[in-house]
């Protein structure tokens, strides 16, 4: 599974958008729906509900599941980063349609208009997605730092805000998200050690986006994935012999450290060469005899036929 750039992943969008075709706002709709039946499915609604939206698309969802929610009987509060700035057009959308319904929308435009959010809301993050590329100050780190205060359960849009899509966010405020629901496809940042403890239990929602662009395009990082293995292994016929399919000799082990030597080993068999022989030392031959009866053995240190071997490792 290949992981894309955050430019990558808006080229995705854009894609999806010209060619299925759907209009963006649609699109939106759709992911937010995504959003929005999954946290009605896992029942993360339960308690008050407070959705903070930034003002450009990762805004927009939020503002798009505000409005489902209150379709569906529930009474969410809605939040919106104020900076000034008109916001995207599906912000504003958005914006006008859930206005319609609601007239619990407040913006904040400082730290006198923060809201008390307790441990037993629900917050929905949607303050900044997979755009962002550089680190939160003023107002909007403030507000971040508010939410992870909360002990609430945070659910973020996409992405924790705060964190870059493809790097390492260490040192950056970052939402600290109980569960995020990222959309059609894992990101890198959900693969940094760094981030572990800001993304929680991450879902991946499809949302539709077409599935042959990832195709069309390198990737600096891929994941190996069940498909891409399947890709790579090649039918054997039936009446194969082991001799078909390459000798390797694995010099592996020492005293204290025979148990890398047997998983090497096995590692080795099981993804596919037909003979193994093992260079250990001769004190313990005995434990590979017993533990991989399926290899060969020998001593390090003797006189070895190199050329006999197609693999050395």
């Amino acid at each position: 599974m290949k992981l894309l750039t955050a430019l990558q992943i808006h080229q995705w969008d854009a894609y999806t958008i010209e060619h299925e075709p759907i209009p963006s706002i649609d699109l939106m709709e759709r992911a937010a729906g995504k959003c929005t039946d999954f946290i009605i499915e896992q029942m993360l609604i339960a308690h008050p509900i407070k959705i903070f939206c930034g003002k450009g698309n990762n805004g927009g969802d939020g503002l798009a599941i505000a409005r489902q929610l209150i379709t569906e009987g529930f009474h969410p509060h809605i939040y919106i980063l104020e900076f000034g700035a008109k916001g995207t057009d599906d912000f504003q959308a958005n914006l006008a349609r859930l206005h319609q319904l609601t007239t619990n929308i407040n913006f904040i435009q400082s730290k006198d208009f923060f809201p008390e959010i307790n441990e037993n809301d629900i917050v929905i993050d949607a303050l900044f997605g997979s755009g962002l590329n550089r680190p939160l100050e003023y107002l909007s780190k403030d507000i971040v730092e508010l939410i992870n205060q909360s002990n609430a359960i945070i659910i973020s849009i996409d992405v924790p805000s705060g964190m870059y899509i493809d790097k390492s966010s260490k040192g950056n405020a970052v939402i600290k998200a109980t569960r995020t629901l990222t959309f059609q496809s894992l990101k890198l940042c959900f693969l940094v050690a760094e981030n572990a403890d800001y993304f929680g239990e991450v879902a991946v929602l499809d949302i539709g986006l077409d599935k042959d662009f990832p195709e069309t395009f390198d990737t600096a990082f891929e994941m190996i994935s069940p498909s891409l293995v399947s890709s790579f292994i090649k039918p054997r016929k039936p009446f194969s012999h082991k001799g078909n399919f390459g000798h390797a000799l694995l010099a592996a082990g020492n005293k204290g450290k025979m148990g890398a030597a047997i998983l090497a080993s096995k590692a080795c068999l099981r993804t596919g060469v037909g003979l193994l022989t093992l260079s250990v030392p001769d004190e313990f031959l005995s434990v590979i005899h017993t533990a991989i009866p399926e290899a060969m053995c020998a001593v390090r240190g003797a006189k070895t036929e190199w050329k006999k071997f197609d693999t050395i490792g």
